[in-house]
């Protein structure tokens, strides 16, 4: 019965997730509760009063903590990886606003001279380091506002451009603050500096990729343009100027230049105190924005506006991660997931067992086009892992092994950034769509090769 129950809350919150009948927030708690509520009544012999009360506290465990059966270890929820979420967005977007990456945009700007290859490779290199904020909808603004005229005035193609904001993106959404990291790392119970460090010689594998495809972009451009390189300008250094200044003067009274070198040295030593494990990425990040905050806006009313508008772009992607905690904590607290993992295992014949952690990549890879990653790393893994620990498998193989499924995601209409992609780039959503599972799909064999290579998947456990 609780088995039943597991698998109906899992497709009750999907279908209603892609129906968009409701947020990922509200299904997550709504859906949620109303589940736990039949199980602790039927499952419960304590009254009403106890079935509401154990409602809660399996709430309060997936959310905040729980302790083991012997009562000393302590199992933390999902509050650990919002807080990441939450001073790793608000941190980024202040790098933004003091300028941080505009001598980058601006030397690159400078550099192309009209060539259609060294456009792309610009493209591919700006886009990257945008993307580190790990969110889609500042990249695709930030890059098409220094580039799209460049690529209007040249003719070169809109669908290009589009390839080379998003295939960065959809790789270095990796990062802990990105957002798909942050769920894998909740439901399957890891610390960041356990898994993030063991995915970077994939993502560094499919960075080298990127610029790979730059360089064919821009050849194929440089063919079709007529290019030939010391001949006449497609664009005059004029127009590249203009270019420059808009982006230049953009929310001067926000920018920093003179703490530059400060603030990328901060950077800098923050994201080699996450990579090295030095300390728990929530607190790097939170003692970071506040250092930021002090040196860049000084005065107590800029501290409040900095805090206030970049907190805003923050809460979306937190209080999901605070409401996945009630739902991982009503299957677990429910012994709903417990039930859905015994149940399955009868399934799988026992010579597949060792093969569960390679094999969920590949299930990963369509499930994470036709479904969010609410849906699926809420609602999916919850139910896959249990079954592959019984096999033998650990939470750092099926976490590395979700994140594989990234590869191919931003093909999914349900990335609601990609709209405004196609609409900076003036393409359908079929001509996106087309060209980027053309150009994404060797990205999962990279990931998936480099698992393998490194042993943090093996083929068989």
């Amino acid at each position: 019965m609780l088995a039943l129950m597991g698998f109906a809350l899992i497709i009750v919150f999907m279908i209603l997730l892609s129906m968009k009948k409701l947020s990922p927030f509200v299904g997550l708690i709504v859906v949620a509760s109303l589940f736990g509520l039949v199980a602790a009544f039927v499952f419960n012999d304590a009254g009403v009063v106890g079935s509401f009360k154990s409602v809660f506290q399996w709430i309060r465990e997936g959310v905040f903590y729980q302790f083991d059966q012997a009562g000393n270890k302590v199992v933390a929820g999902t509050v650990n990886t919002a807080a990441l979420l939450l001073f790793a967005i608000i941190y980024f977007s202040l790098m933004l606003n003091a300028g941080m990456f505009d001598p980058l945009c601006i030397g690159l700007l400078k550099s192309v001279k009209g060539d259609p290859l060294k456009i792309t490779v610009v493209t591919a290199l700006l886009s990257s380091v945008v993307a580190l904020d790990g969110d889609g909808t500042t990249t695709v603004l930030i890059v098409t506002a220094a580039v799209l005229t460049l690529y209007k005035k040249m003719n070169m193609k809109m669908t290009y451009l589009a390839m080379l904001i998003v295939i960065p993106n959809s790789i270095l959404n990796f990062m802990p603050w990105g957002g798909p990291l942050a769920r894998v790392l909740s439901v399957v119970n890891l610390e960041v500096t356990e898994l993030f460090p063991l995915l970077m010689p994939g993502v560094a594998a499919a960075m080298v990729y990127v610029f790979v495809i730059a360089y064919v972009m821009g050849m194929s451009e440089r063919k079709r343009l007529g290019y030939v390189k010391g001949g006449k300008e497609v664009i005059s250094a004029l127009e590249i100027e203009a270019i420059i200044d808009e982006m230049r003067n953009r929310d001067l009274e926000l920018k920093r230049p003179k703490l530059f070198y400060v603030n990328v040295t901060l950077s800098l030593l923050i994201m080699l105190a996450l990579i090295t494990g030095v300390g728990n990425g929530a607190i790097l990040f939170m003692v970071g924005t506040a250092v930021a905050l002090m040196i860049n806006y000084p005065k107590l009313k800029d501290q409040a506006a900095r805090l206030r508008d970049n907190g805003g772009d923050a809460m979306g992607p937190v209080v999901v991660i605070f409401a996945a905690g009630a739902l991982m904590g009503i299957l677990n607290g429910s012994g709903m997931s417990t039930a859905i993992a015994d149940n399955m295992i009868k399934w799988i014949p026992e010579s597949w067992g060792g093969h569960i952690p390679f094999l969920s990549a590949f299930v990963a890879l369509p499930g994470l086009i036709f479904l969010s990653n609410d849906a699926y790393y809420f609602g999916i893994l919850p139910v896959i892992s249990p079954i592959a620990y019984g096999f033998g498998a650990t939470p750092i193989q099926m976490g590395a092994a979700a994140m594989i499924g990234q590869a191919l995601h931003f093909a999914s209409p349900l990335v609601a950034f990609i709209y405004i992609l196609i609409d900076r780039c003036e393409i359908s959503f079929g001509e996106y769509a087309k060209e980027f599972v053309k150009w994404a799909w060797p990205i999962f064999f990279i990931y998936l090769g480099m698992a393998v290579l490194t042993g943090l998947l093996p083929i068989s456990v």
